[in-house]
Order: C-alpha cells, then structure tokens, then sequence
C-alpha cells in the first residue's frame, strides 16, 4: 500500500503525508481515473468495480492482483 500511496500523491500532485488509505474520492480536487493505477501495476480492475473505488483503500485488493484475476474477497 505505501507504493500505491506514493504513487496517488505523486498522480494527484499532493504531498504524501496527506494520503492515507482513508483519502476518499472528493477530499482530493485531482483525483484521477484508474487506468493509470491500472497501467503502473499491471493490474485489470473491472470497470464494474469503479464505482466502489471511494477511498484509496478500496484499491488495495487489485494491487499485485494478476491478469484477469479478481480481488480478494
């Protein structure tokens, strides 16, 4: 997770100290889309899944997930 919020902070272009994994969609004005989470770790998130991404947690179970593979339940 601490590679995923460095990389949040750095795609949103805010400081790393003001992630947590309870940053929610809206707290941050550039809060972007998922594929580039999807194309730096290599990771498919089913486009079905978008609307439950809230928070910067709520990525945590795509992450290391591999190809086609779904999250943990």
């Amino acid at each position: 997770m601490d590679e995923f919020l460095d990389f949040a902070a750095a795609l949103l272009d805010v400081p790393r100290e003001t992630l947590t994994p309870e940053t929610a969609f809206g707290s941050v004005p550039a809060w972007d889309s998922v594929m580039e989470t999807e194309a730096r770790f290599g990771v498919p998130i089913p486009l079905e899944a978008v609307p439950n991404l809230l928070k910067l947690a709520d990525f945590a179970p795509y992450l290391g997930a591999g190809a086609g593979a779904h999250p943990r339940e």
